[in-house]
């Protein structure tokens, strides 16, 4: 019986029936061109039920201790049964994937039973051109997207041949590292004292180039939440946003920060909420490496930089410019502080939605920041599940009290995913995002080109 670290406990004491606190990722497949994809799916889902030695992650369920009922601790939960965790169901109309993105925007918004171990496994036959999908969806206090993305990915293989591969709740042998998200490439080290911590925080406001915590202006991402959800994805091959990264001397994160504040600048416009000031976005920087201290794909670990995303002006090329300068000053002072330092750094600047999310406030002097956009990156190359082929894979996460918004992208296979949460009410017509996002990648290669 372990106590559950305070950073992965405020996910669940922030917990509420209008606030579910947990990431799903969304894996398209074809199944072997061999295989009949009725059978095949029928006999993979047989398969996951008879995948019973799980990771220690998996077969866990959290608990309050008695004599402290103030401390979390998590609880191993015998036997876990899997008929309950594994889901098979057919997909609705013309098994478009449309039809799929909304049934994952209904599940994501259905809590998971604390009675049990906190994650759920969907299957999903009857999409078009006989592929399938799965949804692995777990709490947020047990994995973050990049953990989940780990047990994910680590669960397939780069070679079509390979019939070897098992479910990613499963214990046994890891796979080799090509076939794995990579980690962060910063050391974790023990928490920082907070008067260091303060000082890096002080540091970063006379830096010019920094972007502070607490001077978002009011939008309407910075609203109460309610317990639905929308989910909203699309895809860009990847060569087009390397051309206007190599053309701008950034990367294709850079690029991607700038076609995300592209389209929340329309896309509020729209709406008639969109803010003098510009948004600022949330970036997590994860903080994990081997020896860290954090068993691998459990837990959050990450740190936090802030970007301005230049919602105030129409300029692409002033837009991608600004981020590319804040990502490169940040990364210069992440590079001069210690794994520690940013963590500790990253609790002050969370500590506004931190409040929000464990007390339902919202209305706040000021907002640390007005969403958060991630990335969370997988191998280059086709991956396989015993001969089925991933095509496409979607980061679904979490939103929170006062952040009605999360956008996270995934590189995988040349292409770049962008998946949009938003509340379903807070946030309407949430896929006018995916028609600004193509709009703003447009507006960036004609900018370039000229």
């Amino acid at each position: 019986m372990n106590n559950i670290a305070i950073g992965d406990a405020m996910f669940l004491l922030g917990e509420a029936a209008g606030r579910p606190a947990q990431v799903i990722t969304l894996q398209l497949f074809r199944p072997p061109q061999d295989a009949d994809p009725q059978e095949w799916v029928t006999s993979y889902f047989q398969q996951l039920l008879a995948s019973d030695d799980l990771k220690r992650a998996f077969r866990r369920r959290p608990a309050r201790r008695l004599l402290s009922p103030s401390t979390l601790r998590w609880v191993d939960d015998e036997p876990v049964e899997l008929d309950h965790h594994v889901r098979h169901s057919a997909l609705p109309g013309q098994g478009r994937v449309r039809e799929l993105l909304e049934a994952v925007s209904v599940q994501h918004g259905v809590l998971l039973d604390r009675r049990r171990p906190l994650w759920e496994f969907h299957v999903f036959e009857g999409l078009e051109g006989g592929r399938f999908a799965t949804a692995f969806k777990t709490h947020h206090a047990i994995a973050d997207g990049m953990s989940l993305a780990k047990h994910v990915l680590g669960s397939m293989s780069p070679d079509p041949d390979d019939r070897n591969c098992t479910p990613p709740w499963m214990a046994g042998p890891k796979r080799p590292r090509k076939a794995v998200v990579a980690s962060g490439g910063i050391s974790l080290a023990p928490v920082l004292r907070g008067a260091t911590a303060v000082k890096s925080l002080i540091d970063m406001g006379r830096d010019e180039s920094a972007t502070v915590p607490f001077e978002a202006p009011p939008s309407p991402l910075n609203v109460k939440v309610g317990g639905a959800r929308r989910f909203a994805g699309d895809q860009w091959p990847l060569a087009r946003l390397k051309a206007v990264a190599n053309a701008v001397g950034g990367t294709v994160n850079d690029v991607g920060l700038a076609m995300a504040g592209a389209a929340l600048r329309a896309y509020l416009d729209e709406l008639g909420g969109l803010p003098d000031r510009s948004l600022i976005a949330m970036v997590p920087v994860s903080v994990r490496r081997e020896g860290d201290g954090i068993p691998e794909g459990e837990g959050n670990a990450f740190g936090a930089m802030l970007c301005d995303l230049g919602t105030n002006h129409d300029d692409p090329v002033a837009r991608v410019e600004s981020i590319l300068t804040q990502t490169r000053a940040a990364k210069e002072r992440f590079a001069k502080m210690s794994a520690a330092e940013i963590l500790a750094v990253s609790k002050l600047i969370m500590g506004g939605a931190i409040v929000s999310s464990l007390t339902g406030i919202t209305a706040l002097p000021r907002h640390p920041f007005n969403l958060i956009i991630s990335n969370v990156p997988a191998p280059n190359q086709p991956l396989y599940y015993n001969g089925a082929q991933m095509t496409d894979i979607y980061p679904v996460s979490m939103i929170s009290e006062a952040q009605a918004m999360n956008i996270t992208l995934t590189r995988y296979d040349n292409t770049m995913t962008f998946g949009i949460v938003g509340d379903r009410r807070a946030l309407p017509h949430l896929q006018r995002m995916l028609i600004h996002l193509d709009g703003a990648l447009e507006a960036l290669e004609k900018a370039v080109e000229g």
